[in-house]
């Protein structure tokens, strides 16, 4: 379907930015999307048709019998619309969401530009180095050659090592193919092993950060394709469960995971800056108040975890400025300004997810005077975001300065909160880990 025949009209920036984010993912292009009348209703005139046609109630009725009146004019040239209104709509054989249903509505368009494909042939590809969870699998492997046409390179149960996946990564072979036939099969095998890997027992802290990286990468890989699936939830779930486990375990773990996570520099940068922005968030939250403690570490440790895996490179992760992203391309400016809303919208997929997380991720690159938040709950999620905001700048600053001890970056970042919304939360730091970082 061309994006050049789906249009939309809203005057909410959010669904804006969700409907592009959901046509580009689908298709590789974004819709048309006016927000003003007069730009709409000149675009309706010149298409000669519209496959998908998109209205979101604006508040001004005026506007909204405007929209309706060129419409009726068009609607012969317009195979499907659908409306977000709480009202009803005065136009036949149109479906209409009520304007909280945005999920519903996206689910139903999903459903007409990318129909589910019920055929069990053809190739389904992996992350070639999600091999590194397997010691064999027991069906054939494929490298792509062309367009439908596949080449035999790791036969059913020949054995698998590092060397395999490696040699391919090498020659700038990034993914393997598989017979769709055995999808179930290998998303079996692959969530299993990665549950199974996360919650051994380990005989060092080093092994055991190891292992977690590795299942971190390929969850990421996986979500990134999948969304929450609720085989690739019980990944995420045993992930969590192992880093709360970690930072949960009192302060003298602290300097111990610390030294790790500034040496292992084959762990890949965004699993440390994870991990020791949990370790640092629980520090300041263990000097916040007592009561709902727990909660509060497990809500912070889910934000760290889901706030940055939108990012579609590694290197977008050390953008930490305002002045960096505008020395940007336009297409990375809002790929980096939109990643704290697609990551939260990614986790409200996730019906298990901590209460209020998606609003902590959504708000730690938003406003910290509680802008866009409901007043009733801006109390609550406040803290946690600058506790957030916080805990990855201390540990960002920590991981990218790790040949100077960890005491002498604090100093020379304390002035970088001083008289700032984060302030406070990083005295807390301080007093809660100095004497604990201390040689």
């Amino acid at each position: 379907m061309s994006m050049s025949q789906v249009m939309a009209f809203t005057q909410r920036i959010e669904f804006k930015t969700l409907l592009e984010i959901e046509c580009k993912g689908l298709t590789g292009f974004s819709p048309v999307i006016h927000q003003k009348l007069e730009d709409f209703v000149s675009m309706l005139s010149l298409l000669d048709s519209v496959d998908i046609l998109i209205i979101d109630e604006p508040k001004d009725q005026a506007t909204f019998k405007s929209l309706l009146v060129g419409i009726k004019l068009r609607r012969e040239e317009i195979k499907k619309i659908f409306f977000l209104s709480n009202h009803k709509v005065d136009l036949t054989d149109v479906k209409v969401f009520a304007l909280n249903d945005v999920e519903e509505l996206l689910s139903e368009i999903k459903t007409l530009i990318a129909p589910p494909v019920a055929s069990n042939q053809g190739y389904i590809s992996i992350p070639t180095d999600s091999l590194i969870h397997f010691k064999v699998l027991p069906f054939d492997l494929y490298v792509k050659i062309s367009d439908d046409k596949y080449l035999k390179r790791i036969p059913a149960h020949e054995e698998i090592d590092e060397s395999t996946f490696a040699s391919f990564l090498s020659r700038g072979i990034n993914d393997l193919y598989y017979e769709r036939k055995y999808n179930r099969d290998f998303s079996l095998m692959l969530i299993n092993n990665m549950i199974n890997r996360v919650e051994q027992d380990y005989g060092s802290i080093a092994q055991k950060l190891t292992a977690t990286n590795e299942v971190f990468v390929t969850t990421q890989q996986i979500v990134e394709k999948l969304g929450f699936k609720p085989k690739v939830i019980e990944v995420c779930e045993s992930v969590l469960n192992q880093i709360s486990e970690d930072v949960s375990s009192g302060k003298d773990s602290f300097a111990k995971f610390l030294e790790q996570l500034r040496t292992q520099v084959e762990l890949t940068f965004h699993y440390r800056l994870m991990e020791l922005t949990s370790f640092v968030a629980t520090q300041i939250i263990d000097e916040m108040e007592k009561e709902g403690k727990r909660e509060r570490i497990k809500k912070v440790i889910f934000a760290s975890m889901f706030c940055d895996y939108t990012l579609m490179e590694n290197s977008q992760i050390h953008i930490r400025s305002a002045d960096q992203v505008s020395k940007l391309l336009l297409t990375e400016q809002k790929i980096i300004n939109e990643h704290a809303l697609k990551a939260s919208e990614l986790i409200n997929q996730y019906r298990n997810a901590p209460y209020e997380a998606s609003l902590i991720i959504k708000q730690h690159h938003g406003s910290m005077s509680g802008v866009g938040l409901p007043t009733e709950i801006s109390a609550k999620i406040l803290p946690l975001s600058k506790c957030l905001m916080t805990a990855q700048e201390v540990a960002y600053q920590i991981l990218m300065e790790s040949a100077r001890h960890p005491i002498d970056v604090l100093s020379d970042i304390k002035l970088k909160f001083i008289d700032t919304p984060l302030e406070d939360f990083f005295v807390l730091f301080e007093k809660t880990c100095q004497d604990n970082l201390k040689d």
